[in-house]
Parts: structure tokens; sequence; C-alpha cells
């Protein structure tokens, strides 16, 4: 039997700085084949197997509490021994000093406002969806909190019993942020004030930071749930192949995933840029980016993130929470009110109906200050219909395979007798996990569709003799190609834009399509 092993110094993180748990040397093991119990007997004579994360090939020994003893072990390993640093974990999240409110707060929750949750509410408030919260756990006997709170479906990884009490208070927060009861004459209200939760604790007690196979674990647990929803206010400071095991078998279970885009305002940390996790970034009150929020292309969207009110443990509640950590939980909030209307949608189809309703901010579609702009519920289009008109043609499937057709077309009203250019954009997942890129065209009307490439400009503006519809992509005489999905387009979000542009006086009609491309076989 040939194992390779991957020896790493477990660490946690602290809210805002480091700190290295010495009692807590671990191995991360790495099966290449199934194991015997003999073998697996060998196996625990270097140290205490205190994980297996079947269905993963992954467990996890504890060694004794030096590093000395580390290194010694790595000197004793066969040369199939491989070694990899452990990545560090930390909430993301950003602390101000918190005022305990006495009276109901909803007035002050400017976000759900934002967002237009109350409009959501006439329609659902979440019923029967379920999110699992992978944090520091949650107060179950918060007044705001007791009725939705699964106690007893969660655990706490991190000091490995069913009881997973937040002695820290950002789980609880964020609890309060997704599914804070409402009606009640209590504090303020969650997004999704129907909705449960399944509270997945990650930190030991007394620690403020975790443990990357723990949090593998706890990912795991949620994947084999209910809860259709794993949200993730936290960050790693970087990738760790056994939480991307682990995020992989979740997505292969339909879960919708959504991870903080981190407070260090820089690159999107991990996971939240993974192309199948909704990264989420934070704006204020005007709408522009917190400058401690992370920002790149591997962004998803962004959510309020400054002065949000929410739970804490006991019976207080707190109107300073900002950050990308809140943000991320608003968008779980929007994902449990989806789920509670259309139980049987998958998650990519999900996904897309998130994305498409997202506001444009600064400049027309996916950008890598906001993503795909900023959280809207999906009520309706962002762009109205009136004269002149630019639109997408009516479409059932949102996700796409290798191999399929895609038929889209593009409705071009109002337009006869002027002179215009018809701009298109194909943002897309680039080769690099958490990159994109842009491909570009400008049409000419009386020009041979199939001519024309991308990154292609001609001379305009163009004479509009009347309306029309320009077929896209799948048939012959389509713009952009004949639409079969080739095999090897990268799995994620593909937003098609469309601008017009009237030469008489300047203005500009837009629409967009977002559509996904998935590698996950049909069943």
């Amino acid at each position: 039997m040939k194992i390779r092993f991957y020896i790493s110094l477990m660490v946690v993180a602290l809210l805002g700085g480091l700190l290295i748990n010495a009692d807590a040397t671990r191995v991360l093991v790495h099966l290449s084949e199934p194991v015997t119990a003999a073998e697996l007997a060998q196996l625990g004579t270097q140290g205490r197997v205190i994980r297996d994360l079947h269905p993963l090939p992954w467990l996890v020994l504890e060694l004794p509490n030096t590093r000395r003893v580390l290194r010694t072990t790595a000197q004793e390993a066969t040369k199939n021994w491989a070694y990899q640093p452990d990545v560090r974990g930390y909430f993301a999240t950003t602390l101000s000093t918190p005022t305990a409110p006495n009276d109901p707060r909803y007035a002050e929750q400017w976000h759900l406002t934002e967002i237009g949750i109350p409009k959501m509410w006439e329609m659902t408030q979440g019923e029967g969806a379920i999110i699992a919260l992978l944090d520091s756990g949650v107060d179950p006997d918060h007044p705001d909190l007791s009725a939705n709170i699964l106690f007893d479906q969660g655990y706490d990884f991190g000091d490995e019993d069913d009881k997973p009490y937040d002695e820290n208070g950002h789980g609880t927060a964020m609890a309060g942020l997704m599914v804070a009861a409402c009606h009640n004459h209590k504090g303020g209200c969650g997004v999704a004030p129907a909705a449960k939760i399944i509270p997945y604790k990650i930190n030991q007690q007394g620690e403020e930071g975790f443990f990357e196979s723990d949090l593998a674990a706890a990912i795991l647990a949620a994947a084999d749930s209910p809860a259709k929803i794993l949200s993730l206010s936290l960050a790693l400071t970087k990738s760790s192949q056994i939480v991307q095991d682990a995020l992989i078998y979740a997505k292969a279970q339909d879960k919708i995933v959504v991870a903080a885009a981190g407070y260090k305002g820089s690159g999107v940390a991990y996971p939240a840029y993974l192309p199948w996790v909704i990264g989420v970034g934070a704006f204020d009150k005007e709408g522009q980016r917190l400058p401690s929020s992370n920002y790149g292309d591997g962004l998803s969207l962004s959510a309020p993130g400054v002065d949000l009110l929410t739970t804490l443990p006991g019976t207080g509640y707190a109107d300073w929470y900002d950050g990308t950590s809140a943000a991320a939980a608003l968008v779980s909030g929007v994902l449990a009110l989806m789920t509670a209307l259309e139980a049987s949608a998958t998650a990519p189809e999900l996904i897309v109906t998130l994305l498409a309703s997202c506001q444009e901010v600064d400049t027309p579609g996916f950008d890598s200050q906001y993503g795909f702009g900023h959280l809207k519920v999906p009520l309706s289009p962002i762009y109205s219909n009136t004269e002149p008109s630019l639109k997408f043609t009516p479409q059932k499937a949102h996700v796409f395979r290798a191999g399929d057709t895609l038929q889209l077309s593009l409705s071009l009203g109002g337009v006869s007798g002027r002179y215009a250019d018809l701009y298109l954009r194909l943002n897309l997942p680039n080769d690099t996990i958490g990159a994109r890129k842009n491909l570009f065209k400008v049409w000419k009307s009386n020009d041979s569709h199939e001519k024309i490439s991308y990154n292609y400009t001609l001379v305009s503006p163009y004479f509009l003799a009347h309306d029309m519809i320009l077929p896209l992509f799948g048939t012959p005489t389509a713009l952009l190609g004949a639409g079969i999905i080739d095999s090897h387009l990268l799995e994620g979000a593909y937003e098609l834009l469309a601008l017009l542009t009237f030469a008489d006086n300047n203005s500009t009609v837009q629409t967009r399509k977002i559509v996904w491309i998935t590698t996950t076989a049909k069943e």
C-alpha cells in the first residue's frame, strides 16, 4: 500500500490576528488507496487518529504537542511522505464597539429595504428553507433565534461534541442576520425570518480560530444534511486541498456555498474565489465598496456591510456589525427565500437567478469591485422595457453542460431609422481559478455575422433600418457562433452583456443574460 502523507502544523487564527495552538499539532493524511484495519492501526502508531473524513480520502492524526516531535517524525518518514503547509483560517468580519439595544430595532435595518426584502416577504419569509451555518456556533436560547435554530441537528467539530454553543458571538450574529424572528416585538428581523439554521461549530472552546480539518468535516456534515445553503462567513489565508475536496463533495450534493470575500482590502480570499462558491463583498450606505472589503475577479456580488443590526449571545443585540462576513450572511438569507419559493430548483439555477438579479453599479456588467453587482432580491428585471428596448428572448434553461446547444436571441425594439452601436461583451471564467476574462464584439448590421470575431473593431455607428431579432447562439446565422457548449469551458457563471448606444443623443439601453455552465454530468 502506498500512502501519501501531508504533514502540517495545525494553527488557528484570531479575529484580526493569528494565534498558534501549541497543544494541537495535527497531521493531515491523504490516502492514495483504501486502507485495512491493520494498516490504519499502523498509522495510529505515529499519532492518534482523531477523524476519518470519509468519503474523502483524508484522515486527521494528532501528534504530541511539540514541534520537535513533528520534525523528528518527518525526518523518520519514508520518501513517500510529502509535505504541505497548513492553512490558517479566520472569521471574516470587522469589529467595532458594540451597543446593546433594549427596544425593537427594525427601523434601523437599512439593509432590508436596500436589497428589497419587504417586497419579497409578500411571497415568502423562508418557510421550509434550511441554512447550514459553519461558524463559531450559535446561542439557541436567544429569544429572537430560538424558534429557528435546529440545535440538535448541529455539531461542535472544534470540541467534538453535539453542543455547538457560541462563546465567541460571531455565529450568533450571523444567525440573527439570516433568521432572526419577525413580528415578535423583539429586536429586528432576519432576511429569512421563517427559515431554519443547522449550526456547525468549527472552533475550539476558548479559541477564536479553527483548524482546516474541522472546517472540512463541517462542510461534509452540512453537505449530507437537509440544508440547501452552506453559509461560511470566514476565510482562509491560502488555499487548502482538504477544504477544497470537501467543497467539491458539497457541490456534487447540489449545495450552494456562500463565503465571505475577506476584509484585507485586496484579492478575494479562499474559498470565496472558487468559481462554484458565491464570494461576497461588502458596500456601505452610499453603495460604495468598503475599503476593507476584498475585491477581484473572484468576487460574485456585493451586499450591505455596515451598521447591521443583529443578535448577540444572551438576549442582546448590536447595531455595529460590519464587513464581508455579515454581507455573506445576508446573501445566504436571500438564497433561503429563493429556495422556499423554488424548492425543486438546482443550486446552479438558483445561483444564476441570484446573479442576474444583481444591480449593476458603476459600469455595466461584471466588474472586479462589486462582482455582478449589488444584491437585490429576484423580483423583476433590473431594466425596464421602455422604448427603445433591448432584451434577450425568454429562455427556460439557465444551466448547460458540454454538448448542449445554447439558443439565445436579442430583440431590438424602437430603433427603426436610427444610427447606433451594438456592443456585446462575454464575461467568463479564465483558466486561472478565481480569475475572469472578457471577450468583446461590435456588430455591423449589414455585415456577415460569421465573419466578425471577438476583439475586432469596426467603423461605426450603423444605420438600423428596422426593429429586429438577432440570433446569437444555436442557429446557422448566429451572431456569435453555433452555440454548442464546448467540453473545455470552465464551470461557473457566463455573462453576456448587450449595450445599444444611439449616435443622435448618446443615450444607451442595456441588458444582460447570465447562464451557468457546469461540469456535473446529467443524472
